[in-house]
């Protein structure tokens, strides 16, 4: 799979190794690329050093401003006004001793307290006694702010638990008063409850996957994807029940338009793999660009909204299918009438929720079962047959081709060997015209080193690139152990 993290860990050094370099020219300031050095390790532009930056490191800084709240803010308002939509139309019944009004009051106060305090630091963000902080102050300061949101979002979930206990163990009335409310504090536990199983991702530079391993992982979401849409096409035919079918907007808190809900979950699916298909192909037509790498950064930032609120989307998306599927409705009137549309779409409910909590668990079911096989080889087998079998294994695992860290350093002796030209002064079939790890340009006749593929750097960069890792920063091409 891809060496994402190892690849952050060589540009942070590299970093380091640039900034004590000498000042080559009025241009060496620009040390990190606003972008990506290579299509696999991606070297941030530092915001203390220069006033370029890419995307990401904006929204990092306004997610630091905004005390690390920016991912959580659109759910934040959402759940906001869909508890406001509850209490604004319920019935004169639904008075304020009822347990509903009670709980959704509740929440709201926790969600006021919370844009209270992440506004009041903000305004306290923006002041210039907040520039002059070093780094760690300021992640000091963001420390202390997470913690106090942490406590009272720790509050929270006392009355997400109480309202999503309300939404699946209450009877349905008969008068259907406050079955709007219901419905609109069960959406808002139980999207609460989904974020911490399901939370939002942060932005990354894109990192370069071999194409043979994009196609691998796209074929898995297109088998997973298209045994959903087939299964549930197929449940949904010759269906024509008005009770599975959405026509009013009571239908939403009143009974249960599974097929309407089908349809909007083929929709959204096909969108998402439809998304992944794309940005598949545009991704591998930027790293055969030239200037595709900076292109690719550009997509990644639509790419990347596109993906949030269309997770936005999805744990809504489940979490009215809750309500349609558990009790106390289970489905409704449509369960009677489509019994094969219901049960398939509880199963892949169940499914698609669960399935991020099914890694950790297998996980230590494997540690499990190796603590269990090393247990039984020492206590239940002789020594002359464990020893044996620990060392067949121990040789498997060395003789293993799969090999942690792929691209290791290239030694100071291949490094010494590398030629050494003057630049302008030898053919160059890329028309270099500056070093891709600095991005400074080249002078005339300045000494450069050249790789076996032909790129020029300059000797202190190249030397600090390749103590870190042997490829090329540009077409990652491996440098050979024999020079």
């Amino acid at each position: 799979m891809s060496s994402g993290p190892i690849d952050s860990v060589a540009a942070s050094c590299m970093l380091l190794d640039l900034e004590e370099r000498p000042i080559r020219n009025n241009q060496s300031e620009n040390v990190l690329e606003n972008g990506m050095a290579s299509s696999t390790f991606p070297i941030i532009r530092s915001t203390s050093e220069t006033n370029e930056t890419t995307w990401i490191n904006s929204f990092v800084e306004f997610d630091r401003i905004l005390s690390g709240s920016l991912l959580h803010l659109c759910y934040r308002f959402v759940d906001i006004i869909i508890l406001f939509i509850g209490l604004s139309s319920s019935k004169d019944i639904c008075n304020r001793s009822n347990r509903l009004v009670v709980t959704s009051i509740c929440l709201l106060i926790f969600y006021f307290i919370d844009l209270t305090i992440i506004f009041y630091y903000f305004i306290r963000n923006q002041s210039s006694y907040y520039r002059l902080l070093t780094e760690e102050e300021k992640a000091e300061r963001l420390r202390h702010v997470s913690t106090l949101r942490g406590f009272f979002i720790f509050l929270k979930l006392i009355p997400v638990c109480i309202g999503t206990s309300y939404s699946f163990t209450s009877k349905i009335t008969e008068t259907n008063n406050c079955e709007l409310m219901r419905f609109c504090l069960g959406l808002v536990c139980i999207s609460t409850l989904l974020l911490m199983i399901i939370p939002p991702t942060k932005p990354e530079l894109p990192t370069r996957r071999s194409l043979p391993v994009e196609c691998f992982i796209l074929s898995c979401i297109l088998i997973f994807n298209l045994t959903y849409i087939c299964t549930i096409a197929s449940s949904m035919k010759n269906m024509e029940q008005s009770s599975c079918i959405y026509n009013n907007p009571e239908d939403l808190y009143l009974g249960a338009p599974l097929k309407t809900y089908a349809y909007a979950g083929l929709i959204l699916f096909s969108c998402t793999t439809l998304l992944r298909i794309i940005n598949l192909l545009i991704s591998q037509l930027c790293y055969r660009l030239t200037n595709g790498r900076q292109l690719h950064i550009y997509y990644h930032a639509l790419q990347y909204t596109l993906t949030y609120f269309g997770a936005l989307i999805v744990i809504y998306y489940f979490s009215v299918g809750a309500l349609f599927l558990f009790q106390p409705r289970s489905g409704q009137p449509c369960r009677a009438h489509a019994p094969d549309l219901y049960r398939s779409l509880l199963v892949w409910q169940w499914i698609r929720i669960l399935f991020p909590l099914l890694v950790v668990p297998l996980i230590l079911i494997l540690c499990c079962l190796g603590v269990v096989f090393g247990i039984i080889l020492s206590y239940c087998l002789p020594a002359s047959i464990t020893v044996p079998i620990l060392e067949l294994i121990r040789s498997w695992l060395s003789a293993s081709p799969v090999q942690i860290y792929s691209n290791p350093p290239a030694s100071k002796d291949n490094i010494n060997a590398l030629s050494v030209v003057l630049f302008g002064q030898e053919p160059d079939r890329f028309n270099q015209a500056e070093c891709a790890i600095c991005q400074a340009n080249f002078e005339a006749n300045e000494p450069v080193k050249r790789l076996e593929c032909a790129h020029f750097f300059h000797s202190e960069c190249v030397t600090n690139w390749l103590l870190i890792t042997r490829i090329c920063p540009v077409c990652r091409r491996r440098m050979s152990s024999a020079n």
